[in-house]
């Protein structure tokens, strides 16, 4: 072994400092047996030439004074002493090295670092001359991940074994103002011992304590330690109960395969339902991710389930695959796909492996889809394939889409430069879409008020024109269709052309052009029907009614065009003050263009979500799809101010009207959904809509709202209100919408609802939250006749957590109801209202910073909500 010696004299006084130059000469006569005497002079020769190589392996000392006693064969350093070697410091008050037994001892402050980075303190230290091996009395230490052990004493053999006696594990942070006391928790066991070959870390007979108390004892366990990424073990336990499923048991197993990819076992065993199994497998290559999870079940109890339609009572066998990737091909292309195949629409839920989101609590749906993307700064490309799936018991999946292959999006914006465009320059953009849509049988919805099936009062069957008992058949004006049965292909092409032009007076000028084609297809299936009965009675819906709304039409292939020319103008206002500025612009827009020709077989599949506010005021196609495009000449005129407060807050508000000038009125054109009517949009002067948005000052304080207002009677059609807030640790927001009636929409009665959440954080660890979901237009349908809003809670939660650098702790109630059915018997028939099921769960997750996690998810009650 090959010794280097120095020292600092900087801060040495000067007698001290004529020692250290005798000791240093005391030193190497001390340390040249060791350098030159037979024993190790093949040693000697074999570390000088690797030192030149690896010169870390040199043992380089530090200190105040380095006394070498012949007599006992020992070599002393003392005074603020360092060595160092391979990666390793021992720092010490006193340091003593025995050669003949190749010890070394450090007392005072003893540390060492080792070469991850761990710091170990103790009283005093017996090592061997490498310091691979030895004892450490009432030691501390500190790893790199700021996790903490401590003992009474600690034996360390073969270079990579950590034996510790009585010891304690933990990796929270001790307190600042009260060091003495215990950590949030900690782990004490007889013993510990740490393999650094396996990098694992294993405990016998341990306890686990929260602020000094022992609430678990396991005899043995072991976990990977701080240089491990992932490895292969059993995964925290977590527990499932509910009424349907009775209590479970999960006790995840992790299977690492390779740097690039694990799989994970999970089987949980259920009271009720037998076992359970979930298998995960995750990879990560070269340029992305992918993962596969399949779960399933052969129930012992199927009849714990509500019974088909309403549940999945008559399914024994269940499961469901799962799976997501994603793969960036370069730096614009990416690949990916999200899919999931069920045994029945009701697995994910049953078995609580969808959550619940209360702020879209009537619209949960499984959407798979597969991708080729790609974008630049000025071009977008999406080629797409989805299948949609509904999970509740009022969605019949036959009246969704087989499939909707292939979707595709081009849009590629090009800056035409003035200077070889003879000065028309400005901006061209293509737009580009197609879809294709396949359907097994057509989705009716009723105006007016809703009707449904005769069997089970889930299906919207609309109104009978013309049948037997029990045969229904549509006509539009009393029923839409909402989705055809059969095929449609519809490609879109658009080319536009705008440029902005600024006057001396600051007025803004802006020309625009676009042209558009369509091209489209369609094969309705007037064969297929579906048939609803039970011992209550029968319905049936067949294909046949929606030729009825293609003016008797079955098929055709048309194409349409649309090109329009329009001025948008803005003329801006500024005014500056010691305050902030503020920004007045009235802007007005002109389009002129022929009226929409509507083909004699026109299906609408993805514009039926038309809303009219101060988002679109001034679009060109207020349709929010392809399948229907605004026709007619239009103004669109409107006032927008802005200001930026100097305190560091602002504001916008936006007001404005459309109007029909000439041509045919898009909005008022028939179409099978229905779509524009009763829009706002859908008379000569459109409705008023008004937008708001208000952040007083830089706080975050921010309040928005939407207002349509009837441009005749001035009556409030639409609001939508959104105020958010942060101050102090309180954060908050509150959505309220109101909505008139549109029975057009086959909506009855005005929609009042308002969600919110509140929650505060409080000592920088502990918080409370809460959520609230209100229907307030249940009234309408509980009683007829009924005006005063009911506030019904459709979903709530309250949530506690806590978290610190080595624990999180989450506690959380939630309510939530499955969908409430309303129905009549008969057409005119009195309202029947089928309560709603109270789902009450209670979530627990632990989570152990090192150690792992605990989870549970456990119903608390079930019962109809009345």
């Amino acid at each position: 072994m090959g010794f280097a010696v120095s020292f600092s004299f900087e801060s040495i006084p000067h007698r001290t400092a004529r020692a250290g130059l005798l000791a240093l000469a005391v030193a190497w006569l001390a340390l040249a047996p060791l350098i030159a005497g037979p024993a190790s002079a093949q040693t000697q020769r074999a570390t000088a030439s690797s030192t030149q190589a690896k010169p870390q392996d040199k043992l380089v000392i530090d200190a105040d004074e380095l006394v070498y006693d012949k007599d006992k064969n020992t070599v002393t350093a003392q005074g603020s002493v360092q060595l160092f070697y391979q990666g390793r410091v021992l720092q010490a008050d006193k340091v003593i090295y025995e050669r003949a037994a190749k010890r070394v001892y450090a007392e005072g402050h003893a540390k060492m670092t080792d070469e991850h980075g761990d710091v170990v303190y103790g009283t005093r230290f017996e090592l061997s001359d490498d310091f691979r091996d030895g004892f450490i009395d009432s030691v501390q230490a500190l790893t790199a991940d700021k996790t903490r052990f401590s003992s009474p004493r600690v034996e360390r053999s073969n270079g990579d074994i950590t034996v510790m006696q009585n010891g304690a594990y933990t990796a929270c942070e001790p307190c600042k103002d009260h060091p003495e006391r215990p950590p949030f928790w900690q782990v004490r066991a007889t013993k510990i011992i740490e393999n650094q070959e396996t990098h694992t870390i294993y405990y016998e007979n341990a306890q686990l304590l929260f602020w000094g108390f022992p609430v678990f004892w396991w005899p043995y366990f072991s976990s990977p330690d701080a240089t491990v990424n992932k490895q292969t073990g059993i995964l925290a336990p977590s527990i499932v109960s509910g009424s349907n499923l009775g209590t479970g048991f999960s006790m995840p197993y992790f299977i690492n395969l390779a740097p690039n990819y694990d799989v994970t076992l999970i089987p949980t065993y259920l009271s009720r339902q037998g076992l359970l199994g979930e298998i995960d497998w995750r990879q990560r290559t070269e340029n992305g991710t992918y993962n596969i999870r399949a779960t399933g079940i052969d129930q012992e109890q199927p009849g714990a389930f509500p019974a088909y339609p309403y549940g999945a009572g008559g399914f024994r066998e269940r499961g469901s695959i799962e799976s997501a990737g994603n793969f960036l091909l370069n730096d614009m292309w990416q690949f990916g796909w999200n899919g999931t195949w069920m045994s029945d629409k009701f697995f994910l839920n049953d078995y609580r492996l969808q959550g619940i989101d209360f702020n879209n609590f009537y619209f949960q749906d499984v959407i798979s889809s597969v991708y080729l993307r790609g974008q630049s700064a000025q071009s977008f490309f999406d080629l797409s394939a989805y299948h949609f799936e509904g999970t509740t018991a009022s969605d019949d999946n036959r009246t969704l889409p087989v499939a909707a292959a292939p979707v595709f999006d081009f849009n590629r914006v090009i800056n035409v430069p003035a200077d070889r465009t003879y000065g028309i320059g400005g901006e061209l953009t293509i737009d580009t879409n197609v879809a294709s849509i396949d359907q097994t049988n057509a989705a009716f919805q009723s105006t007016g008020t809703q009707t449904f099936d005769n069997a089970y009062h889930l299906y919207n069957v609309c109104e009978t024109q013309v049948g037997s008992a029990f045969v229904n058949t549509y006509v539009p004006g009393k029923c839409m269709l909402q989705g055809i049965a059969g095929d449609y292909t519809r490609a879109t092409g658009q080319l536009s052309w705008q440029r902005s032009y600024i006057d001396p007076i600051g007025e803004m000028w802006k020309p625009f052009l676009f042209g558009r084609l369509d091209g489209e297809a369609t094969e309705l299936n007037e064969t297929g029907s579906i048939t609803y009965a039970s011992s209550v009675g029968v319905s049936t819906v067949a294909n046949s009614s929606q030729a009825a709304f293609f003016s008797g039409s079955s098929q055709g292939a048309f194409a349409r065009y649309m090109a329009g020319a329009g001025l948008e103008y803005r003329f801006p206002f500024v005014s500056t003050s010691s305050w902030g500025t503020q920004t007045i612009t009235p802007i007005a827009q002109f389009i002129a263009r022929p009226s929409e020709v509507i083909p004699r077989i026109q299906p609408d599949e993805d514009s039926q979500s038309l809303v009219f506010d101060d988002t679109n005021l001034f679009a060109w196609n207020k349709f929010s799809g392809y399948d229907r495009v605004e026709g007619g000449t239009r103004l669109n005129y409107g006032m927008q101010y802005t200001a930026d407060f100097a305190n560091g807050g602002h504001a916008n508000f936006v007001a404005g009207e459309s109007i029909q000038v000439a041509g045919q009125n898009s909005y008022t054109l028939y179409d099978p959904a229905n779509v524009g009517l009763e829009s706002g949009l859908d008379k000569t002067f459109s409705n008023f809509v008004f937008g708001e948005t208000l952040q007083p000052t830089s706080n975050p304080i921010t309040l928005m709202s939407k207002q349509q207002f009837d441009s005749s009677t001035l009556q409030l059609a639409r609001f939508d209100g959104i105020a958010r807030a942060e101050y102090a640790g309180v954060s908050g927001s509150v959505d309220y919408a109101l909505y008139a009636a549109q029975p057009e929409l086959g909506y009855e009665y005005p929609r009042e609802g308002l969600t919110g959440n509140l929650g505060y954080k409080f000592q920088d660890r502990w918080s409370v939250d809460g959520s609230l979901v209100l229907d307030m237009s249940r009234h309408y349908y509980d009683t007829l006749g009924q005006t005063t809003p009911i506030l019904y809670p459709v979903g709530y939660s309250l949530g506690v957590g806590y978290k610190d650098d080595c624990t999180t702790l989450t506690i959380r109630y939630s309510s939530n109801v499955s969908q409430p059915a309303v129905y009549s018997e008969f057409p005119g028939g009195p309202l029947i209202y089928n309560p709603a099921t109270r789902n009450q769960t209670l979530m627990f997750e632990l989570v152990l910073r090192t150690l792992g996690d605990v989870k549970a998810n456990v119903g608390v009650g079930s019962s109809p909500d009345l």
